[in-house]
């Protein structure tokens, strides 16, 4: 195995001059669609608990990716659903006395609830701010652990809400050295790290870019003797709020990704970590979108549907029903383009496996929406949302395309086009899928594990350029037929 490269210190760089080529417009297009949509579920009951048990997972895990502690699954899921109370932690949680856990934990909880506050406040961001969120992230770490000069690990204790006095570099085997800034250039690199802030923000830059680029400079100065990665993590979150998108949720099932995609950043790529930025968001965003099947039994739906009944209501529905065939036109052509790309695959494989055995065979089929068989594969549709953990609406748009191979057994690979959450008929996605047929003795049929090809469904709305998501649709089946090939390949040596 390689050794890790030294990373010695130079000035925070702005962002790349091709920076536009960083954006994640599955990302922008989901938050877009969840932005016209919120207001109505903001009032709810279930969305207010909704953002209470997404702060305290923030809160919870921002420790855990420190290791200010360590924490089981259970007790993490119990603190979230019930709250952060030391009683939900048994021996063996945690390798720290649980009211000092659940302590550090709630001043993490603090912060982020402050952010919202500043956000309210309208104040710009300042060294003086980020000085206060140190102070309430660290109100109950008292020491941490250094390396003196001697290479000996010690125990000191942690100033709050200051820069740092002594460098706090990271050294490794092998003569590894990661310098960050020395503590004389601080204040310098601070200075032009909210200039260059400021100037991204004139200049519109998207959130998802923005918060990148913000947590990773500011991990490069390393401001604080210790808690920086918890502070750059709040900065995220303040450039993603006041877009309205969601705190920056980073949990331990992460980690790996992170570090590897902060390290990209160090060598000059900043794209995985706008990658997992926007993956983390579009996560939050499906979660808070299929809460509509909850939020509609709630008694707040009754003032929520009053609230919508205004006198622009015949203007709205006639502009509604423009959008939703605009989209579904836009739907209708994916598909097709989905079934074409499915059929020269067939093609490719019949000729294949043709000669390998008899009734071998590979052929395509689709139904386009308003079908009888647009409603078929429910059961393989539902599992690959749940498997991606949104909501499939299919009252509201259906349609399929499938490709199916026939040798010993049936490999089917599925590329679905539906809704998303209660009310999305302005967005609509594409979800694809691979999984294995066989019959029974009984003459029924057996589905296998339903596999998602892809990390993200394929989102896309009326608003946007038909061309431009055509383009970007057609990148997106090609890899999912890949790995849907690759599904197949697999399955043969099972």
């Amino acid at each position: 195995m390689d050794e890790p490269t030294s990373h010695y210190w130079v000035e925070i760089k702005d962002l790349p001059e091709n920076w536009q080529s960083l954006r994640n417009h599955q990302a922008e297009t989901l938050a877009e669609v969840w932005q016209s949509q919120a207001k109505d579920m903001q009032r709810s009951h279930a969305y207010h608990n909704f953002l209470i048990k997404l702060r305290r997972q923030w809160a919870i895990e921002t420790g855990i990716l420190e290791r200010l502690y360590s924490l089981s699954e259970g007790a993490t899921k119990t603190l979230i659903e019930q709250g952060l109370d030391a009683t939900f932690i048994s021996s063996g949680d945690s390798d720290r006395p649980a009211g000092e856990v659940v302590a550090v934990i709630r001043d993490q909880y603090n912060a982020i609830e402050g952010l919202y506050a500043f956000i309210s406040g309208s104040r710009p961001l300042g060294k003086s701010y980020i000085r206060e969120l140190h102070m309430v992230l660290t109100a109950n770490q008292r020491h941490y652990e250094a390396v003196d000069t001697l290479g000996q690990q010690v125990v000191r204790e942690l100033p709050r809400g200051v820069w740092k006095a002594l460098r706090n570099n990271v050294e490794g085997p092998g003569g590894f050295v990661f310098e960050f800034c020395p503590p004389e250039h601080v204040e310098a690199e601070m200075d032009r790290l909210l200039e260059m802030h400021q100037r991204h923000e004139k200049e519109a830059v998207p959130p998802e870019i923005e918060a990148a680029w913000l947590h990773h400079r500011f991990t490069l100065i390393h401001p604080f003797t210790d808690g920086n990665g918890r502070v750059a993590r709040c900065l995220a979150t303040l450039v993603l709020l006041k877009h309205n998108w969601f705190p920056l949720v980073v949990t331990r099932h992460e980690r790996a990704e992170y570090i590897t995609a902060l390290r990209s950043a160090d060598a000059g790529d900043l794209s995985p970590l706008v990658n997992l930025f926007s993956t983390l968001q579009t996560r939050a965003i499906r979660q808070a979108m299929s809460m509509s099947e909850e939020i509609s039994s709630e008694a707040s739906a009754v003032q929520t549907i009053l609230s919508a009944v205004k006198s622009q209501l015949a203007v709205q529905r006639a502009g509604q029903m423009a959008e939703k065939r605009r989209v579904r036109q836009l739907g209708d052509a994916l598909r097709k383009l989905a079934k074409d790309k499915l059929d020269d695959r067939a093609k490719q494989i019949a000729i294949a496996i043709g000669v390998e055995g008899e009734g071998f065979s590979a052929f395509t089929t689709e139904a386009g929406p308003g079908s009888t068989e647009a409603g078929y594969h429910s059961y393989q549709i539902v599992q690959c949302a749940k498997a991606l953990g949104y909501y499939a609406n299919r009252q509201v748009f259906q349609a399929w395309a499938l490709l199916a191979i026939v040798t010993s057994q049936r490999v089917e690979i599925l590329f679905s086009f539906h809704g998303i959450g209660g009310n999305s008929d302005g967005l609509l996605v594409c979800s694809a899928m691979a999984y294995s047929k066989q019959s029974t003795e009984d003459g029924h049929t057996q589905i296998g594990e339903v596999l998602p090809l892809m990390d993200e469904p394929f989102y896309f709305t009326y608003q946007q350029d038909p061309k431009e998501v055509i383009d970007r649709f057609g990148k997106w089946v090609d890899n999912a037929i890949l790995n849907g090939l690759d599904y197949w390949r697999k399955s043969l040596g099972a």
